[in-house]
């Protein structure tokens, strides 16, 4: 009991470190301001040694595609087509004609690549799957089956093939299987329609309005583009433009722009937070824990979940290694983070002014690349103690479930408390 005692005040810490002041985070690494833009940060801490005895034999995840474009033209033409304008009309200030040219080459960039895997979303997933290998290696050994999905989304499918690739190379003998089909979108990437027009009920929405007025920063940071404020006022959507311009902004650091500017440099180290803390807001009201549409939007990961579980147990009755790999997209990682309530992230709050102070932080659940492994460990196929370490983003995570082997979990224990979880939900 003491043990127990012992994580659980360890955990309160941890989220209480995770949660100092993001602004200062922001001091250190702008980019972090981009959500879910954010690339993949390379995780640096040690892992806890298994329990002695305990060796892994199966590794379960579910893992976001790597960098990419923007995923529509407009996202591209819209900024493009604003400061054009305003240049022609002799409207812009020296950022704003620095800030054009920065947008035009990241539109050339981008150009009939909408949506598609960046180079380094590439060699993001290639980094994933070498670490995978280097701290799981029996589970890779010999002729351990790897069975890996993806989403129909081509992004999704070459994220899968960038991992496979890398364990390959590692190991020649592994039997690969991979597949991206519709058959299997009910799961890995369920359209929950019931539950999406319960969303944003006007309650939610009001909240979420109310929160975001005294972060608004659009006339002020879009102001200081152009060189004529009558222009601005009479000609320029500024709420609008700054969403495009901050979305563009935040997605440069995945493309191989990065190694030409910033266009973060067009913001106040203010006005980046304030950006993020909208954005934050907005992404938890969508897809988290939030008591005024329900609390049930992390059920839309109900059946991804129970594949999760019933794939565990038929590999577990397996006396060889092998792993599970499913690549899909950010709105599936984080409400499955929710519904998981990995590092304390099942919280519901009212207040949206809690959100970042309590650890809700939406860059450290999904970066581009971001993945949930679920990593198993027994003795030897006989051994029915199996035990279960979660990590998010390569990080060992904590469950809202008693252990008295942290951050190991009994998988009868993790087992029986999510089946009942998902029992509870009535469709």
């Amino acid at each position: 009991m003491r043990k127990i005692v012992f994580f659980a005040l360890c955990a309160v810490f941890c989220t209480s470190l995770s949660a100092q002041n993001v602004r200062e985070q922001l001091k250190e690494n702008l980019f972090k301001a981009s959500s879910n833009y954010y690339a993949y940060p390379t995780p640096n801490k040690q892992l806890t040694p298994a329990p002695k005895g305990k060796k892994p034999f199966y590794l379960s995840h579910y893992a976001r595609h790597g960098s990419r474009y923007m995923i529509k033209a407009k996202d591209y033409d819209y900024p493009y087509n604003v400061l054009r304008k305003a240049k022609d009309q002799g409207k812009l200030s020296p950022v704003g004609l620095q800030a054009l040219e920065r947008v035009e080459a990241l539109r050339e960039e981008a150009k009939n690549r909408y949506g598609e895997l960046t180079p380094l979303g590439v060699e993001q997933h290639h980094q994933i799957a070498q670490r995978m290998y280097d701290r799981f290696s029996q589970v890779f050994s010999d002729k351990a089956v790897v069975d890996a999905k993806s989403t129909v989304v081509i992004r999704c499918t070459i994220s899968m093939q960038s991992e496979l690739l890398q364990l390959v190379k590692n190991n020649p003998r592994l039997i690969i299987k991979s597949d991206a089909s519709q058959h299997d979108m009910y799961y890995m990437n369920l359209q929950d329609s019931a539950l999406y027009k319960k969303r944003y009920p006007k309650e939610s929405m009001d909240n979420y309005k109310n929160f975001c007025k005294p972060y608004t920063i659009d006339k002020k940071a879009m102001g200081r583009l152009f060189s004529d404020s009558v222009y601005v006022r009479d000609s320029v959507d500024t709420y609008n433009l700054n969403l495009a311009l901050f979305k563009m902004a935040s997605s440069v650091q995945g493309t191989e722009m990065r190694f030409h500017f910033n266009l973060f440099d067009i913001y106040t180290l203010d006005e980046l937070f304030n950006n993020w803390l909208q954005a934050n807001a907005y992404w938890y009201i969508s897809f988290g824990n939030n008591p005024l549409n329900g609390g049930q939007q992390p059920f839309t990961q109900r059946n991804l979940l129970r594949k999760i579980i019933e794939e565990a147990d038929s590999c577990i009755a397996l006396p060889r290694p092998g792993a599970t790999l499913r690549f899909g997209h950010e709105t599936i990682v984080l409400p499955l983070t929710c519904l998981l309530g990995i590092n304390g992230f099942d919280q519901q709050f009212t207040n949206l002014e809690d959100l970042d102070t309590h650890g809700w932080i939406n860059f450290e659940v999904f970066p581009m690349a971001a993945n949930i492994q679920f990593v198993f460990y027994r003795k030897n196929p006989k051994d029915k103690d199996v035990l279960v370490k979660v990590l998010l983003n390569e990080d060992e995570a904590t469950l809202p479930l008693e252990t008295d082997c942290a951050p190991y979990y009994h998988w009868s224990d993790l087992r029986d408390y999510y089946l009942k979880k998902l029992d509870s939900f009535k469709e």
